[in-house]
């Protein structure tokens, strides 16, 4: 082997080296990434289901004090009807 072919393969690994060096710093970059969207799906689901959860009890209350009043108000025009 000469000494111009054992520097081109020299270069040759030093390329492929550098090459999987590059692939494996992205690799680790993205799923990174994808771990931290990850934490953030999960993170905005819980937020998400306790605020809903919050606004369905509200509901569940102005529903309550609605069906109330219907009732008072249905009472109160029986009431007017009957006098």
């Amino acid at each position: 082997m000469s000494k111009a072919a054992g520097n081109a393969e020299s270069v040759r690994m030093k390329l492929a080296v550098q090459a999987d060096w590059d692939n494996k710093q992205f690799s680790n970059a993205l799923s990174l990434h994808v771990k931290r969207l990850f934490e953030f799906v999960l993170q905005f689901e819980s937020t998400t289901k306790s605020k809903l959860a919050e606004i369905n009890e509200k509901l569940t209350m102005l529903e309550r004090q609605l069906e109330f009043l219907e009732a008072q108000a249905s009472s109160v025009n029986m009431a007017d009807r009957d006098d």
